[in-house]
């Protein structure tokens, strides 16, 4: 991104952000469907869902188990949201109910903050917006950028925001984008997978996100998931010239009760550039994955 120009072209907004209550209302983009179309892909309606946050600090957002503590959604409401976006015939795992500023974001439960998210990665662990929300998250608690600015960018346009922070678009896009038939014959896209280089040890510990390439002085991030709740986890890091990175943001962590766990790291501004590689032990196993420094 450029980190710096997307919080200067946040900041611009923020003043416009900071005391409009929970929710922002723009006009809708008109359209033959409940969603909106930018790049190709289907994003909340914003008469519909706007956006709405808790009155949060950072401080909490940031404390491990905040999201599940106030996590409340239910299924009559998940109904209720589908109905308003016109989606009356739907498979299994093809859509979720979405925060559209996420609950680790400060994101609330309201009704204006919930969508039909078309799922991109119905298999795994993370589709492509939880990728970049946990990044974003990330960012926020190490004081890279401003709460206010990514909840109005996510809110806006998510898509735009991930293409910022990740340079391109999410990696592995389903086929599922071309058989909504709620979606009213709207424009559908296909990406060609990242590849991130895996090799697992006993399959009970994933590497669900990983950037293929990260620039020296930039923040790196890689997320997991272990099959043991609340596992106790060690990242290590090989840099390109074979010496193991002694960055603050690495070494021992508790995942939580879904056995995931993330770490954020600050890549040296004089590491050389070629081929790093990321290894994840747990009590559950271990995952090794590379990317590289460029």
């Amino acid at each position: 991104m450029k980190i710096r120009t997307s919080l200067h072209r946040g900041l611009l907004v923020t003043g416009l952000v900071f005391g409009l209550g929970l929710c922002w209302a723009v006009p809708v983009v008109a359209s033959n469907s409940p969603f909106r179309f930018e790049h190709a892909e289907p994003l909340n309606n914003l008469r519909l869902t706007p956006g709405a946050r808790f009155d949060v600090s950072l401080a909490r957002i940031c404390a491990p188990g905040y999201s599940a503590s106030v996590r409340n959604v239910p299924w009559s409401e998940k109904l209720s949201i589908y109905r308003e976006y016109a989606i009356t015939h739907r498979s299994s795992g093809e859509y979720e109910i979405d925060h559209l500023i996420s609950l680790e974001l400060g994101g609330s439960n309201a009704t204006a903050n919930l969508w039909p998210e078309l799922n991109d990665h119905p298999r795994g662990y993370l589709n492509s917006k939880d990728i970049l929300e946990n990044r974003l998250h990330d960012l926020v608690c190490h004081r890279v950028m401003s709460l206010s600015v990514v909840q109005h960018e996510i809110a806006t346009d998510w898509v735009m925001t991930y293409h910022e922070v990740f340079g391109s678009w999410p990696a592995g896009v389903s086929a599922l984008r071309s058989v909504s038939g709620a979606l009213n014959g709207a424009p559908t896209t296909t990406s060609t997978p990242t590849k991130v280089s895996l090799s697992n040890h006993g399959a009970r510990v994933r590497i669900a996100a990983l950037l293929r390439t990260v620039n020296p002085g930039a923040y790196e991030t890689l997320s997991a998931y272990s099959s043991i709740a609340r596992d106790t986890c060690v990242l290590s890091v090989v840099l390109p010239s074979g010496a193991t990175s002694e960055s603050g943001g690495l070494g021992s962590r508790q995942a939580d009760q879904a056995g995931r766990i993330t770490w954020t790291w600050k890549i040296g501004t004089r590491t050389k550039p070629g081929t790093a590689e990321a290894t994840v032990r747990c009590r559950a196993g271990s995952v090794s994955g590379t990317f590289e420094v460029s």
